[in-house]
């Protein structure tokens, strides 16, 4: 019978020491993790005034759900849609990207910030190489 009850105290403490104090902490703080697929994309060549839409996915890595605050860019030519706020764990999500050209000429990168209950922002970077016939540029 002592065998039995020594077993199962010793598996009731290696269940509760299987999280280290970090994590432990940090899900109680309802911090997680996000993975992304890519965090860069490139567009390519585009002519001015053209729209283009990329979407980033990611998921969830963490033990609690993924809530997305708020998203910053850099320039008023990116908008940035998230059609789910809250994401479970293990589950995927969506930020959809829009970049216009409009008025843009040369090598272009944005970057736009993901504010989460994240340990800290995520980065996400477009590229594009925009040609103007409107504006020339004489080197």
């Amino acid at each position: 019978m002592k065998f039995y009850a020594s077993i199962i105290i010793l598996a009731f403490l290696v269940a509760c020491i299987s999280k280290s104090p970090k994590q432990q902490e940090e899900k109680s703080a309802g911090i997680t993790t996000v993975s992304f697929e890519e965090e860069m994309h490139n567009f390519g060549q585009l002519q001015a005034g053209e729209i283009v839409v990329y979407t980033f996915v990611f998921i969830n890595t963490g033990e609690t759900n993924l809530t997305i605050n708020n998203t910053e860019t850099d320039c008023g030519c990116v908008q940035v849609n998230v059609p789910e706020h809250t994401i479970k764990p293990g589950d995927k999500g969506r930020i959809e990207v829009e970049f216009d050209s409009s008025g843009l000429i040369g090598r272009q990168l944005k970057t736009i910030e993901i504010h989460a209950n994240s340990k800290e922002p995520k980065q996400l970077v477009i590229f594009a190489e925009v040609k103007n016939e409107q504006i020339e540029i004489n080197s």
